[in-house]
């Protein structure tokens, strides 16, 4: 009895080692990881990531790399003001694979028509922003952004963000495309306060299609280590070292998909299916800021826009834009000559744009948003109450 036992406890255990072995074999790998800045991100197969869930794409064919890249025959000087690089959080993704960040929350993100005043649209949204308009046909640009960690004071629905706008058709008549790509701090998406890397697209006016980074299918990502949507590192302090990153977006004029490089790496591409007016070329470029203002507590937000302080204040202190260009249609990056301000609100957030050797064509932007305008109209009023008393005194004294 006892080799009988021993024999059914060899045999049950030998049973469980092959259950264990073919629980292994079958059983897909973990490709959950942690990005360098904690996040969790999953690494999934580039030919299985969400844009190719999007009908549009049903018959789409890849593109590894772009077929080419914007020529450039300016030598970019170095500035008389110090500045450094900072980097997007990254993740250790196999080769053939992509990382996606697991989702956050839902963000309304609604841009509204060029003059920002239209009162139908709630929460409103406001911009300082510099801007440039076809003809010629525009294809994509390039420039510098500086970054921060603007206060945004109602985190369920407010936002910052500076970013560039590439678009093309009408708002008002949905069919409006946009490309964006840049940096912004929104609480309702990622739950914290962080300044993240983001891209985001839209090709009927914000009404049904496009979405953040990868969470709404589109957008084709090549890098298998770029995590759209993660924070980017270190952050610029006032009066301190200034930190910054550079973004081309441009289109490929062979394949008509717009591709995308951050710091000159390539991160990947819109594919040209997605677009009706943007399929061709862009009609305008923007680069600026845009915050989100709710008024939850029955005034305008505090939302800071950029480094929260106003372009005058200079570098250092306020945020900028550097070394803008636009693509052409003869694939070059030319500087840009003449640029068109705009400001929804010039008491909360302005815009100043210059021309220097140095940075070439730049401007900054920003602002406190409330703040600043409330103790603005309480300083109007001591100055007129203290003229009024004065006067009352001179009128009894003669």
């Amino acid at each position: 009895m006892k080799n009988l036992s021993n024999s059914i406890c060899i045999m049950n255990i030998l049973v469980s080692v092959a259950l264990l072995l073919l629980i292994v074999t079958t059983a897909q790998p973990d490709h959950y990881i942690l990005a360098s800045d904690g996040d969790t991100v999953e690494c999934i197969d580039r030919n299985k990531q969400p844009a190719f869930k999007n009908y549009l794409l049903r018959n789409h064919k890849n593109q590894e790399t772009p077929s080419e890249y914007p020529i450039t025959k300016k030598v970019q000087k170095k500035s008389i003001w110090p500045t450094s690089e900072a980097q997007i959080s990254t993740a250790k993704c196999e080769i053939g694979t992509v990382p996606i960040r697991q989702k956050g929350a839902t963000s309304n993100h609604q841009r509204t028509p060029e003059t920002g005043t239209n009162s139908t649209f709630a929460p409103q949204h406001e911009y300082a922003e510099a801007s440039v308009h076809a003809p010629p046909k525009l294809y994509g640009t390039r420039a510098t952004i500086n970054l921060w960690n603007p206060l945004v004071e109602d985190s369920a629905t407010e936002l910052s963000i500076s970013q560039i706008w590439l678009s093309s058709g009408d708002f008002d008549t949905h069919d409006l495309n946009t490309i964006e790509v840049g940096w912004q701090v929104c609480p309702s998406l990622y739950n914290d306060s962080k300044t993240r890397f983001f891209i985001y697209w839209t090709s009927d006016g914000y009404n049904r299609t496009g979405g953040y980074n990868l969470e709404e299918p589109g957008f084709i990502q090549i890098s298998n280590s770029i995590v759209l949507g993660d924070s980017i590192t270190p952050i610029s302090s006032s009066g301190g070292s200034q930190y910054e990153m550079t973004i081309l977006v441009w289109k490929d004029r062979n394949s008509g998909n717009w591709w995308l490089c951050l710091n000159n790496e390539l991160v990947g591409y819109w594919p040209a299916e997605l677009f009706t007016s943007l399929a061709d070329h862009a009609e305008s470029i923007e680069w600026g800021g845009e915050i989100v203002n709710s008024q939850s507590f029955g005034r305008h937000t505090k939302t800071q826009m950029g480094s929260g302080h106003f372009p005058d204040e200079g570098f250092g202190k306020s945020s900028y834009f550097r070394n803008l260009e636009v693509v052409y249609d003869n694939n070059s990056l030319q500087s840009i000559q003449n640029l068109k301000s705009i400001t929804t609100n010039p008491e909360c957030y302005k815009i100043k744009d210059l021309r220097t050797r140095e940075w070439d064509t730049h401007f900054f932007f920003g602002g406190p948003g409330f703040g600043h305008a409330d103790s603005g109209a309480v300083s109007s009023a001591l100055r007129f109450s203290l003229f009024y008393i004065l006067l009352s005194l001179f009128a009894i004294i003669v």
